[in-house]
């Protein structure tokens, strides 16, 4: 299993792939895509693009190029391959489990330390795809709450200086 380090690019040694007919001999398939997923709260969260095109390396030997956030989960993620051989051959799929690890260096995203944190973690919490939850997430920069009925659009930045204010009373 490829242990890939938080904010890195894969390489050809990272995730890649081999096509072959049922010869065993190598063969470029009609179509070749990846989607990337953290798994680490053991349910598939889609991280960009559901497909993905991979780099060529050489004759049905591929591999997917893909940047890690450097603020990603830390353990296993999965990438998952759609194969179709020919035009009119079924499709099916190739799943494979990496673990992202972390560095000694955490990026900041905003120069502040303290919205970092806080980004990070609604990033962690808002990922339930559930419709009845009182919150949703609509980009990095905006937060839709619903309480009682209203709902308020705030920018992250709004959240955290709300959730200054209350720690500071000045609520």
């Amino acid at each position: 299993m490829a242990a890939i380090m938080r904010g890195s690019t894969t390489s050809p040694s990272d995730l890649d792939i081999m096509i072959r007919d049922t010869g065993g001999i190598l063969i470029d398939p009609y179509r070749l895509e990846y989607a990337v997923f953290d798994f680490t709260t053991g349910i598939e969260v889609l991280q960009g693009s559901p497909a993905n095109t991979p780099v060529k390396l050489a004759t049905g030997h591929y591999y997917a190029q893909y940047t890690v956030p450097g603020d990603a989960n830390i353990g296993n993620w999965r990438i998952r391959w759609t194969i179709q051989e020919t035009s009119v051959s079924p499709v099916y799929q190739s799943v494979e489990e990496f673990n992202v690890v972390g560095s000694n260096v955490i990026a900041s995203f905003t120069g502040n330390a303290n919205l970092d944190a806080l980004l990070h973690s609604l990033r962690i919490i808002l990922r339930d795809n559930n419709p009845d939850r009182n919150y949703s997430v609509d980009g990095k920069e905006e937060i839709k709450v619903r309480i009682k009925e209203k709902e308020f659009i705030l920018s992250l930045e709004e959240l955290y200086q709300i959730i200054e204010d209350e720690r500071n009373a000045l609520l």
